[in-house]
């Protein structure tokens, strides 16, 4: 039988985790192993973890704590670190603060199953609010909508620029998926997790939907999602950063297609030679040249939005 591993970070989640503690507890089927990783939370997180496992006497449950804070996007990469240290056929991502039906993992499990070829499958979600005083969703955070989402599975069509079709919470990945990812995934990329096992599914032909809402996503006013990161406010360090990260995501698109023998490997290869040289111009101040390499390199952008953020970050210093 598969082994199934979910993996959970955690920060400061002390008030918010024990729905889902309950949900993994009361899972159809038991995963093999659930990880916690806690990136060094001040309000007893690691302590309230140990005390349920103590309580409920749940077998395979492990929590760890990093010894410096790596952000939340370094945490799940380090959980999938973990995660192959295990036997796991499967991982599952997992926030500390939304709500599995219980029959999540079984229905996920049977899917992958029956279906070799999916590396990494989704499924939808219910959101709903903890009180009427937390913000709903911004209008620009958009769930996907599968043109064919009245069948049980939706592949995911192919999509070249960064952003996810689904939440972290609810993906399950192969791991053969898993160690191609991070065999050229470095920790200082800063990479959105979701963002990239979306992307890299849905080029490689392995990823898809499972069109059934299979948990809820608690908005409780400390949600990490639905969060933008870089406005026109902004200092010009954290266009570098964003800059950076996207020099990574295309790095790893390109290794793991260039090493599956995939032809859009190649193209995969300009997009990161795009971002590389952006990201230079922008780290030497050299404004004129941001200007000629948006007329010159105008395909790669994936909006206008990305012309003007060069525009207004190439008069900052």
């Amino acid at each position: 039988m598969s082994k199934t591993a979910i993996l959970v970070a955690t920060y400061n989640g002390r008030k918010v985790i024990e729905p889902q503690l309950n949900s993994f507890r009361n899972q159809e089927l038991q995963a093999d192993y659930v990880i916690f990783r806690d990136d060094l939370s001040t309000d007893g997180t690691v302590d309230y973890i140990k005390a349920y496992i103590e309580k409920y006497d749940v077998k395979g449950w492990t929590v760890l704590s990093n010894k410096k804070n790596l952000g939340w996007r370094n945490n799940f990469r380090e959980l999938l670190v973990d995660g192959l240290k295990t036997d796991a056929d499967y991982f599952f991502y997992s926030d500390q603060d939304n709500i599995w039906f219980s029959d999540k993992d079984r229905k996920q499990v049977e899917i992958l199953d029956c279906h070799p070829e999916i590396e990494l499958l989704s499924t939808d979600i219910e959101v709903k609010k903890v009180s009427e005083d937390v913000d709903d969703l911004p209008n620009w955070f958009s769930i996907f909508q599968f043109e064919d989402k009245e069948k049980q599975l939706s592949k995911y069509p192919e999509r070249i620029f960064y952003s996810s079709y689904r939440v972290g919470w609810v993906d399950v990945m192969r791991r053969g998926f898993v160690s191609d990812m991070l065999e050229y995934w470095k920790a200082d990329y800063n990479i959105t997790h979701d963002v990239l096992n979306s992307v890299l599914a849905s080029l490689l032909g392995t990823g898809y939907n499972l069109n059934e809402v299979l948990g809820t996503h608690l908005l409780h006013g400390h949600n990490a999602t639905g969060k933008r990161l870089l406005t026109a406010k902004s200092p010009k360090s954290a266009h570098l950063e964003e800059l950076y990260k996207l020099v990574g995501f295309y790095d790893v698109l390109y290794h793991v297609l260039k090493k599956r023998g995939l032809p859009r490997a190649d193209e995969m290869k300009s997009y990161y030679d795009f971002y590389v040289k952006r990201h230079r111009l922008a780290q030497e101040n050299k404004t004129f040249a941001v200007f000629a390499q948006i007329l010159t390199d105008w395909k790669y952008y994936p909006a206008m939005s990305g012309r003007v953020r060069d525009v207004i970050f190439a008069f900052k210093r």
